[in-house]
């Protein structure tokens, strides 16, 4: 009784300074509600914790801005790039110790070809979203191609129009979507197209009564989330979710189809 006696003494005369309505604290609400970056970096966090990279990341924009893990990532994807007894991995790290990480992971990213125009360690570091995602996002498609290509018969380098035609055969053996153009292809919203590819890598494992017209967002959604729950059964890796298919985000479907590919060539 008198804990709820004290509480309701607070709750009524707090002597507290009433919050104004100003516009830091909508921004603030906005900052913390209104991600755009949030689906990409869960899908890339999970992709690099695929790798086992050491801590485990949770949050990615934080947990890369000392360096460590973008160089494991490295190290991975090509092995014997990173020079161990140049990384400063004695944590905690003073800013510029990470900085100095994140440098040689921009340098190994130009060494390797990636676009990294007008990116500096400190962007990492400061967990510049854009940024972040961009130089994760090269080193997540090398690992793709890379995979893909040392299960090709020739080993030669597969591009992203390789496996848009790729897909395209596939598509065509299991339904009667139109083949796409580009992983940007409208087209793809619907999700018929990507089960279509999945029909041609097992024909009958797509039931047609489960398969909705894909006009409604909702029907589009539900083909999205068919797709992705057949992929897995095939034993396929997926990293994106029904939004990514519905709302056509290239990135997010390459590493789908690229996902399909390998299972399909082992």
């Amino acid at each position: 009784l008198n804990l709820a006696f004290v509480a309701h003494l607070f709750n009524t005369h707090p002597c507290l300074e009433p919050l104004e309505d100003t516009g830091e604290h909508a921004e603030l609400d906005d900052y913390l509600f209104h991600d755009q970056y949030d689906r990409e970096a869960r899908a890339f966090a999970l992709w690099l914790n695929s790798l086992n990279v050491d801590p485990f990341v949770n949050y990615l924009f934080e947990d890369i801005k000392d360096g460590i893990v973008l160089l494991q990532a490295f190290d991975t994807i090509f092995p014997g790039s990173v020079n161990w007894k140049k990384v400063n991995t004695r944590r905690p790290l003073m800013r510029f110790k990470q900085i100095e990480n994140t440098n040689m992971a921009v340098d190994l990213g130009q060494a390797h070809n990636f676009s990294l125009v007008g990116i500096q360690g400190a962007d990492l570091t400061d967990g510049v979203p854009t940024l972040v995602l961009a130089v994760v996002w090269q080193l997540m498609r090398a690992n793709i191609l890379q995979t893909l290509a040392s299960l090709s018969s020739h080993g030669q380098r597969v591009t992203d129009q390789d496996m848009v035609q790729w897909a395209n055969r596939v598509a065509q053996t299991g339904g009667q979507a139109q083949p796409i153009r580009s992983f940007s292809d409208p087209a793809l919203a619907s999700g018929r197209f990507l089960l279509d590819v999945l029909n041609g890598m097992k024909p009958g494992v797509v039931d047609p009564q489960l398969v909705t017209p894909g006009r409604s967002d909702e029907d589009m959604k539900q083909n999205a989330k068919y797709a992705i729950s057949i992929a897995r059964k095939l034993g396929a890796t997926i990293f994106l979710l029904p939004e990514d298919i519905v709302e056509v985000k290239p990135k997010m479907i390459l590493t789908f189809i690229g996902s399909l590919m390998a299972i399909h060539h082992t």
